[in-house]
């Protein structure tokens, strides 16, 4: 007997957070649908990666592709920052049933460094300054330490974000700090250019209003080239606002829905007629 099919939402988090990110947006999903928010290699407690492991960004891929169930007749893709690289990575693979991605600031920093010279005012000086060689983040021996935390956190939520943080909220970063650093050396160095990030399925693609400068561009780097993208800007928001402002994204995705489901729908009532 066939086995009955499913189209699953799966949410994908970001570097230094969880599964837990998603919880309110997966409230979002329609009904039929199954919501399930994957965990990325380095973030469960027996999976923790100290100091000098290894990791290639295939190990993430790898590891998302088994927790998608096996009865999963279509995927839609919810995603942010580094889930959202991974997201697009997965799509580009086609061997999986994508149907439909909302990407919440994919980043895309190997793909900015390569039209590096292009860049001008405040962006060029932001990505020359982020990769230079005085910078923390391309000094590989200081990966996961709380200077790297530091520079980190800041750069994403401002500054002296993460001395405010208390530190039971510090102490887990602290754990998958070395996974985290490795995240963001191999955002930054991956070969692709934008047009590899060509997609067929709709494609929703949003950032905050207040978010960094990078982030704005790749985010309009990547609708050029993916021209039945949907481009949309949160008011007053920034790059975590998936988290710290979650009841505000949650029209975002609801209406992403929508778009997806009204030629399900149409294709349903033309069989009934």
């Amino acid at each position: 007997m066939t086995q009955p099919t499913q189209d699953t939402a799966l949410f994908i988090h970001s570097t230094g957070m969880g599964p837990f990110m998603w919880k309110r947006l997966m409230g979002t999903v329609p009904e039929g649908m199954r919501s399930l928010a994957v965990v990325n290699r380095g973030y469960a407690p027996d999976d923790l990666m100290p100091a000098g492991t290894p990791f290639t960004m295939d190990m993430d891929l790898a590891h998302i592709r088994k927790q998608i169930p096996s009865d999963t007749s279509g995927l839609h893709l919810v995603a942010h920052s580094y889930g959202g690289l991974l997201a697009l990575l997965l799509t580009l693979e086609r061997d999986l049933p994508v149907k439909s991605l909302w990407l919440y600031e994919p980043v895309m920093f190997g793909s900015l460094r390569q039209v590096q010279d292009e860049l001008d005012g405040e962006l060029g000086v932001e990505m020359r300054t982020m990769y230079g060689p005085g910078s923390v983040f391309t000094k590989a021996e200081q990966g996961g330490s709380d200077e790297w935390l530091e520079a980190f956190i800041n750069y994403w939520n401002g500054p002296g974000a993460w001395s405010f943080m208390p530190d039971k909220v510090k102490a887990p970063m602290r754990a998958f700090g070395w996974k985290m650093s490795q995240e963001v050396n191999l955002i930054g160095s991956l070969p692709r250019r934008f047009e590899d990030f060509r997609v067929e399925q709709p494609l929703t693609l949003v950032h905050g209003e207040h978010t960094r400068l990078p982030a704005r561009e790749m985010t309009r780097r990547l609708a050029r080239v993916n021209d039945q993208a949907l481009v949309e800007t949160m008011p007053g928001l920034g790059h975590m606002s998936v988290v710290t402002d979650a009841e505000r994204v949650v029209p975002s995705l609801q209406a992403h829905w929508q778009r997806i489901m009204q030629p399900a729908a149409q294709t349903a009532m033309a069989r009934q007629a």
